[in-house]
């Protein structure tokens, strides 16, 4: 654990493996009345490290004379590294859960959050699975899904929230206000923590240093996205952003320009590949094989997401249009951006 900023410390949590179970940072603002920012994963080892860094930060305060306790847990949205972690750290640190209603809604059971995050239909929009084989494909995926889910990361599901709070609002943190900024994009029910006198802001996922943020069907949305990153950049003496995972950001400015610019030549190359097919269409496979002509296929999978998401959005502007018969998808080239 390492103080990165006067009064926030950071505690990394390491997966197994990188691409399935990712490093994580958690944050903590601990005094009087302190808090912990996101949750990270729920297996034993994990939460054990967490709360020995815990424990040894707070023998450091007692030794100055400092106040420390943290009192709550609030996490940035409900995707398995970030709330995973939620029962067992309220059950060995005596912490109260606060969650949005959204994220509440979506982690109270099983039903509900598969309901959210399993998405096969939007699968079918870019893919369309007829048949016995692709029936056992979709049920492949999504059992594999379910079973990281609750093997790897140890996901647990909340039927009790200490305390309720609304998607955009204000919290008190050791006698400091910060705000709860409302943030969709990446996940539906996605959240900011903001200091605006400090000009810290705890990006969650929505703002990373150097990987582009994850989106993909079915609780994401590439257009909130954008709007979620150019009301970040307007934020009034934004200084330094903590995201959930890799390092601080200490240009933001910089990092959210990179960010926006990135998007909109992603959708720009999208549009060009439809547009270069004319007359005779382009299915979507083809299209995630020009993005990337070199990537192998688990990348190619990776990328479907933010594909699928940017012909949605291109469809709805009406710029292309799409047609299907019983074993494909075309899409066709309508106007410019």
């Amino acid at each position: 654990m390492k103080e990165i900023y006067p009064g926030i410390y950071l505690i990394k949590e390491v997966g197994r493996f990188k691409t399935i179970k990712p490093p994580v940072n958690i944050y903590l603002i601990p005094g009087a009345d302190g808090i912990m920012f996101d949750a990270g994963y729920g297996d034993k080892k994990t939460i054990r490290k967490v709360r020995d860094e815990i424990e040894t930060l707070k023998l450091g305060y007692s030794k100055k004379e400092e106040t420390f306790n943290i009192s709550r847990i609030l996490i940035s949205h409900c995707h398995p590294d970030h709330f995973s972690g939620l029962k067992r750290l309220q059950k060995y640190l005596k912490i109260r859960i606060v969650l949005t209603k959204n994220q509440a809604k979506l982690i109270k059971n099983k039903k509900k959050y598969h309901e959210a995050f399993d998405g096969d239909s939007y699968k079918d929009y870019l893919i369309i699975k007829k048949g016995i084989r692709g029936k056992i494909r979709s049920l492949f995926e999504r059992l594999l899904s379910h079973f990281i889910y609750r093997m790897v990361y140890r996901m647990t599901f909340i039927t009790e929230v200490d305390e309720l709070i609304e998607n955009e609002t204000q919290i008190i943190i050791n006698g400091e206000k910060w705000e709860v900024i409302a943030s969709p994009g990446h996940s539906s029910d996605h959240i900011s923590l903001y200091n605006e006198e400090k000009g810290v802001l705890l990006s969650g996922d929505n703002i990373l240093p150097s990987i582009t943020t994850w989106l993909g069907p079915p609780n994401s949305d590439i257009s909130a996205y954008i709007k979620t990153i150019q009301h970040i950049q307007n934020l009034q003496n934004l200084n330094i952003i903590l995201p959930a995972h890799g390092d601080i950001i200490s240009d933001p400015q910089q990092r959210i320009k990179e960010i926006l610019a990135h998007r909109k030549e992603r959708t720009i190359q999208t549009l060009q590949i439809i547009n270069k097919s004319r007359d005779q269409g382009i299915r979507p496979g083809d299209i995630i094989k020009a993005l990337y002509p070199d990537a192998n296929k688990v990348m190619r999978e990776f990328a479907r997401g933010w594909v699928c998401l940017t012909l949605k959005s291109l469809e709805e502007q009406n710029k292309i249009i799409r047609k299907e018969d019983k074993n494909h998808i075309q899409f066709y080239f309508i106007s410019d951006l």
